[in-house]
């Protein structure tokens, strides 16, 4: 009996200190985090953005730029979605033109961001860095489309897409 009740208690010792272990690593993968985050011009959208995948298994700075060009892919393709829907909808010219630009440079960007993704897996870092450019040429270029017309609104769904999409880019430069 006595060693039913020693084994259990060092069952018990072990699960705490493994809940401990695991509590410690969290919070210095926090502490990385919210340290490389912090460098950039947009802390809290990096932070948010990295913490939103559960299964990221490190906090290395080629994981989080992975993390940022797939926030910054996710936004430029919702966005490319919300612009298409949104052309689609409307009768007023200047309008429909400026959705349509966003549109197409939203897919552009996205499809860019993908490429983006391939050269860094293949260690193409230059490659990576020039298809960055390129997506971030496209997420402008939609903004620009509405800077253009200033008698026509920049629809607040679509902006909140390419806004979050440029701040990404900002942080993604800065991991990069």
């Amino acid at each position: 009996m006595a060693s039913m009740k020693c084994l259990h208690m060092s069952f018990f010792f072990f699960l705490v200190v493994l809940v401990l272990l695991v509590s410690c690593a969290h919070a210095d993968d926090k502490s990385q985090v919210e340290k490389a985050c912090g460098q950039t011009p947009h802390p809290d959208v990096c932070v948010s953005c990295v913490n939103s995948d559960p299964s990221r298994s490190t906090s290395e700075i080629p994981e989080l730029t992975f993390e940022i060009l797939f926030c910054m892919m996710s936004e430029a393709t919702h966005g490319h979605e919300v612009a298409d829907l949104q052309a689609q909808n409307t009768s007023e010219p200047t309008l429909k033109q400026a959705l349509q630009t966003c549109n197409v440079s939203l897919f552009s960007a996205s499809n860019d961001l993908t490429d983006s993704f391939m050269r860094m897996e293949g260690e193409d870092y230059q490659k990576a860095e020039a298809d960055l450019e390129s997506a971030n040429g496209g997420v402008l270029q939609c903004h620009k489309a509405f800077l253009k017309q200033p008698v026509i609104t920049f629809p607040p769904q679509l902006f909140s897409h390419v806004d979050l999409a440029a701040r990404y880019y900002d942080v993604a430069h800065i991991f990069g």
